[in-house]
């Protein structure tokens, strides 16, 4: 099912893309303006040639892109097909942004025998990129390409990025003779594919805003789809954060061109910056100790895990709490002489207990015995899980490894010092993306409500 949901998703972006293209022609066609000059009317030099084979590349590139998507199969991760389709929404809202804006002027190809005069269209996205529309198509191709693929998308895709590019250096000449100092002076203003011209402390700042804000409208949606919608617990965390970088990025291009109608006290900024840095400094080092216990290997032969639960549909574990009983069911038929405490109280949604349910998938799914797993049924949440194992146990020095979904072992054991646990050490189970960076994100959140109740 994922595989046609994902083929559907990729022909959509193809069929947008092209019929942006093709229905602006018709469009232009209707008024009497010629939009396709590639490789049309020109003398057969070595422009011509660049542009005729920046058109067979155009055309080799979506039928490489066709038959991949219909072959269905991909040679990379989950997660770049993921940001396959992120390149591929911002390539075609680019695109599209572009011609809009271009209104009448666009061309496809030197417009070098166009008899109207069109002007330097320098206003809107052309602010902040001097080819948006290439740089569409760039991102489009990128796309597809993370989505399906292969050797033969690869090389079509570099051959297409590659003559697009050299029709933009083309194109520039074109600019340069037909506008003059125009558009030299815009060069100097806007780069060629993104950017407002010369580097700045200032614009790096805005830039990294920028990614952050198209980074957060993307991840918040795909958190609703792979997440359980917006029952997802802190996914509108995204939305803040898109809201926050959209303020500062519009402040920051305010000072940029010098339109600041507000400027902040001085005060103010190195109080924002200080805050700032020294947020971003916790945070960093927060979320390097919850990775650092994500891919941490336990010690062999145990004394006792605690799996700890994770929410039931029905009888049967949610998909978190499916892994963390696949990883306690691992570890136990790897280590026969450990003991399991399946610790997990019934919910309000929930027929039997969840420690009730992962006895029930260690016994038929692993083959553990029942007498290696006792169960700890009246906990609701993480502190009473450990707590409550403990009262089981009898023994603070025993060795104990805590098994639950990567991002949440860091906390756990925190938690599990705490109650009075002296050798535990973490069993973590796999986080599930494209969620799992939310849920990472989200824990250093949960390690800030820890520390405030530790102190």
């Amino acid at each position: 099912m994922t595989k046609i949901i994902y083929q559907i998703i990729a022909i959509f972006f193809i069929l947008v893309f092209y019929g942006i293209y093709f229905i602006k022609m018709m469009l232009q066609k209707k008024k009497g303006i010629v939009t396709d000059q590639i490789a049309k009317g020109k003398t057969r030099d070595k422009d011509f040639y660049t542009e005729l084979l920046m058109k067979i590349a155009t055309i080799l590139a979506p039928v490489a892109e066709l038959i991949s998507i219909i072959i269905g199969k991909s040679q990379l991760s989950f997660m770049l097909r993921i940001f396959g389709v992120y390149f591929a929404v911002v390539g075609v809202t680019v695109f599209g942004i572009a011609v809009y804006t271009m209104r009448d002027s666009w061309r496809a190809g030197v417009a070098e025998d166009d008899k109207e005069k069109r002007d330097l269209v320098t206003n809107g996205i052309y602010n902040y990129s001097r080819n948006p529309a290439f740089l569409g198509f760039d991102l489009v191709y990128i796309g597809i390409l993370l989505m399906y693929f292969n050797p033969v998308l690869l090389a079509a895709t570099l051959f297409a990025m590659i003559m697009l590019h050299l029709q933009i250096l083309r194109e520039e000449k074109f600019l340069e003779s037909s506008f003059g100092k125009e558009y030299i002076d815009y060069k100097k203003r806007v780069s060629r594919y993104a950017g407002m011209g010369k580097i700045t402390y200032v614009k790096i700042v805005m830039y990294i805003y920028f990614l952050i804000f198209i980074w957060s409208v993307l991840y918040f949606f795909t958190c609703l789809a792979y997440g359980g919608g917006f029952f997802l617990s802190w996914v509108w965390l995204w939305v803040l954060i898109a809201a926050f970088s959209f303020v500062r990025i519009k402040m920051l291009i305010a000072r940029i061109g010098g339109t600041e109608k507000f400027k902040v006290p001085m005060v103010i900024t190195w109080i924002y910056r200080i805050a700032a840095t020294a947020f971003i400094v916790f945070f960093l080092i927060t979320e390097a100790k919850i990775v650092d216990d994500m891919s941490a290997v336990p010690d062999k032969d145990l004394d006792y895990i605690i799996l700890l639960g994770a929410g039931l549909n029905g009888t049967e574990p949610s998909n978190p709490y499916r892994v963390r009983i696949k990883r306690a069911g691992e570890y136990l038929s790897e280590n026969e002489e450990t003991i399991v405490i399946a610790s997990g109280g019934q919910g309000e949604y929930e027929q039997i207990s969840e420690a009730e349910c992962a006895k029930r998938v260690l016994v038929r799914d692993y083959g553990i015995d029942e007498s290696r797993i006792f169960l700890e049924e009246k906990s609701t949440d993480t502190h009473e899980n450990l707590k409550f194992s403990l009262e089981i146990i009898g023994d603070p020095t025993a060795r104990v490894g805590i098994v639950t979904n990567s991002f949440h072992e860091h906390r756990a054991l925190a938690i599990a010092k705490k109650v009075g646990f002296e050798n535990a050490d973490p069993v973590p189970a796999t986080t599930l993306l494209p969620v799992g960076i939310h849920y990472v994100v989200r824990e250093f959140f949960g390690m800030v409500e820890f520390y405030l109740r530790d102190m």
